[in-house]
C-alpha cells in the first residue's frame, strides 16, 4: 500500500506531463519500446533481489530462526565446508555470545549464498510463481462467491504455499518441489487457522487505507484512464502522509504479526529428515509433540505467536526497515532513470 501510493504520486507526476498541453498528445517514438525493453531487461534482476530475495526469503528465515539455539560444533560435510560463509559463522558463534544471523543483512547474505551460491538468492522461485499463477486461477474460480473468493483460493493451495516455505527454509534438494507437497489433510488443518487469520489483515491492512484516502477525497493515477490526472491541493501531502502512515502501522501491528504466524506453522510441518539453513526449534520450547509419539506433529496458531520472542520481533521489525528502505532507494533510482528517457524521447503529436 505505501508503494501504491509513493508511486502513483511519481507515475501521476509524469502523466500529467503527457496531458498538460491540453489537445496536444505527447507520443513515444517506435524507438522507445527497445530502451524501455533494455531498461526492464537491466533492472529485472535488481528488482527481483530486492523484491523476493530481500522482502521475501530473509523474512522467512528470520520469522523461523531460533535466536538461542544450543552449543554445537560444526561437522565438515566435505573439505571445503571449514571454509564456507555458515561454517564460519557457526566457529564463530561457538566461541562467542550466539547471534541470530538475520539480525545482520550482511550475515544473512553471507549465509544464503554460502549454500549454493547465487541460486540460493532465488531459492523457491518456480514454486512461488506457479502459486502466483494458481492463486489467480483459483480466484478466478472463486470470485463469484462475494468477498470470501480470495479466502478460500489461499485455503485450496495450502500445500503450495506451505512447500514454499519449505524450500525456502530448508537445505537444498534433488526433488523437484511438486514432489515435497506435505499431506493435503495435516497441511489443511494446521494452516487454517493462520491463513483466515493473514486473510482478515490483508483485507484490513488494503482496505483501510484506501477508505481513508477515499474519505479525503485523494485520488490516484492509473494507467487503465492516462488522461484522467489527479488534480492535487495544497492539503494532499498531509492527506497522503496519513494514508501511508496507517498503512505502515497496519502492516507492522496486523500484517506482520499474521504471517509470523502463518510461517511458523507451515515451518512446524518441515519433514524431520530435511534440515533448515537457519538454527530451528522443531519443538517450539517443547509445545511440539511429534506424531510418531501421537502428538500433532505442527504448532498451533497460539503456540507458534507464543514462542516468538520479544527480541525475535525486534529483529524481524528492523529487518523490515532495512529491506524497506533498500526498496525505497532501489524505485528511486529506477524512476530517476525511467522518467527522464521517457520525457527525453516523447514527442508532440496531433
Amino acid at each position: 500500500m505505501v508503494y501504491h501510493i509513493l508511486s502513483n504520486v511519481a507515475n501521476g507526476a509524469l502523466a500529467k506531463r503527457f496531458v498538460e498541453d491540453g489537445q496536444d498528445k505527447m507520443t513515444l517514438p517506435g524507438w522507445a519500446f527497445p530502451v524501455l525493453l533494455l531498461d526492464a531487461i537491466v533492472f529485472l534482476p535488481i528488482l527481483l533481489f530486492v523484491g523476493y530475495t530481500l522482502g521475501a526469503i530473509y523474512p522467512t528465515l528470520a520469522m523461523i530462526e531460533d535466536p538461542n539455539p544450543p552449543a554445537y560444533e560444526p561437522v565438515a560435510l566435505h573439505e571445503e565446508a571449514d571454509d564456507s560463509p555458515a561454517a564460519a559463522a557457526a566457529t564463530s558463534s561457538s566461541s562467542a555470545e550466539p547471534k541470530p544471523v538475520t539480525a545482520s543483512l550482511r550475515a544473512t547474505n553471507r549465509l544464503v549464498y554460502g549454500v549454493a551460491g547465487w541460486r540460493s538468492y532465488f531459492r523457491g522461485l518456480l514454486c512461488a510463481l506457479v502459486l502466483t499463477t494458481a492463486s489467480g486461477l483459483a480466484a478466478g474460480i472463486f470470485s463469484g462467491i462475494p468477498f470470501v473468493g480470495t479466502l478460500l483460493a489461499s485455503l485450496a493451495l495450502v500445500q503450495l504455499s506451505t512447500t514454499w516455505v519449505h524450500l525456502v527454509i530448508s537445505q537444498p534438494s534433488d526433488r523437484p518441489f511438486w514432489r515435497r507437497l506435505p499431506p493435503l489433510r495435516k497441511t489443511f488443518e494446521a494452516t487454517w487457522q493462520p491463513i483466515l487469520l493473514n486473510w482478515v489483515a490483508q483485507t484490513a491492512s488494503a482496505g483501510i487505507p484506501m477508505v481513508i484516502a477515499a474519505a479525503f477525497g485523494l485520488e490516484f493515477w492509473s494507467p487503465s484512464d492516462p488522461n484522467n490526472v489527479p488534480v492535487y491541493d495544497k492539503h494532499a501531502a498531509w492527506k497522503g502522509s496519513v494514508v501511508a502512515l496507517v498503512a505502515i502501522l497496519l502492516k507492522f501491528l496486523v500484517l506482520v504479526p499474521s504471517q509470523v504466524v502463518l510461517v511458523r506453522v507451515q515451518a512446524s510441518l518441515l519433514p524431520p529428515d530435511e534440515d533448515t539453513i537457519v538454527p530451528f526449534d522443531r519443538s517450539f520450547e517443547g509445545r511440539v509433540e511429534p506424531a510418531v509419539v501421537g502428538g500433532k506433529g505442527y504448532v498451533t496458531l497460539r503456540d507458534a505467536f507464543a514462542t516468538f520472542s520479544r527480541a525475535s520481533w525486534i529483529r524481524l521489525y528492523v529487518l523490515y526497515a532495512k529491506v524497506f528502505a533498500i526498496s525505497v532507494v532501489g524505485h528511486m533510482l529506477l524512476m530517476a532513470v525511467v522518467i527522464p528517457e521517457v520525457l527525453l524521447m516523447a514527442r508532440k503529436g496531433n
